[in-house]
This record gives C-alpha cells, sequence and structure tokens, in this order.
C-alpha cells in the first residue's frame, strides 16, 4: 500500500449524481473503509481537457472501470464517472482545516464536503 494520498468529495457519486450525500452525520470518519468514484471532465465547449475529481461513497457501492458513457452536459461540459476501487479515510472533513475555520470562512465551503483519502490502489492518481 502506498502512502499518497487524495483529496476526495464527501458528495456526490454515479448512482445519485454530483448532489447525493449518502453519508450519515460523522461520516466518513478516519479509519472508515471507502468507495472511490472518479468524475472526469473530458472536454468543455468543444475543447479536450482532462480534469478530475475523486468522490467518495460507502464501501460497499465500490466499482472499477467507466461506469457511464462520456456524455455532454447542458452546461457545454463533457463528463465520465469511472470507479477507482477502495480506500481508507486519513482525515475526516473537519480534521482538514479544523471545524472553527470551516464554519466560520464561506471562501472554504468546498472544504466542507472533502476528506483525505489513501487509496488501496495508488495508481489511480495517475491514472
Amino acid at each position: 500500500m502506498g502512502d499518497e494520498t487524495i483529496r476526495a468529495k464527501t458528495i456526490g457519486n454515479p448512482s445519485g449524481g454530483m448532489a447525493d450525500d449518502p453519508w450519515s452525520a460523522g461520516h466518513p470518519a478516519e479509519g472508515e473503509r471507502v468507495a472511490i468514484f472518479a468524475y472526469d471532465v473530458t472536454s468543455v465547449d468543444g475543447v479536450s481537457e482532462d480534469m478530475r475529481t475523486y468522490h467518495v461513497a460507502p464501501v460497499d457501492t465500490a466499482r472499477e472501470g467507466a461506469l457511464t458513457e462520456s456524455s455532454p452536459q447542458p452546461q457545454g461540459v463533457t463528463v465520465q464517472w469511472t470507479g477507482c476501487g477502495t480506500g481508507t479515510v486519513v482525515r475526516p472533513t473537519a480534521a482538514l482545516l479544523g471545524h472553527e475555520q470551516l464554519t466560520d470562512d464561506p471562501d472554504r465551503a468546498d472544504a466542507m464536503v472533502q476528506c483525505e483519502v489513501r487509496p488501496d490502489d495508488p495508481r489511480i492518481i495517475q491514472a
């Protein structure tokens, strides 16, 4: 197992869409096993792009490989969900910046839905 970690959003997954939050309060917690998914943006307004965000969901939803066809969205982007296997949460959401900073700083709203994860297969980071 590698020591590399990724920042992953705790909302959004291929089953429920980008706004879906599959977690109960306090989860995912440090040490919790999670499924890792990648949301790949492959083009913007017809121009090739290579942007990826990682998302975590309960471990029993883990899958690998392309989960959706690359599809154009109304906003002009083409996206695809990819299953990246599993990993372990090494830093839950509130620990990334400290709970007070998260709730007091509206510019850090995105950090409120992120955690740090160590993937079982570190090759997903280069994928």
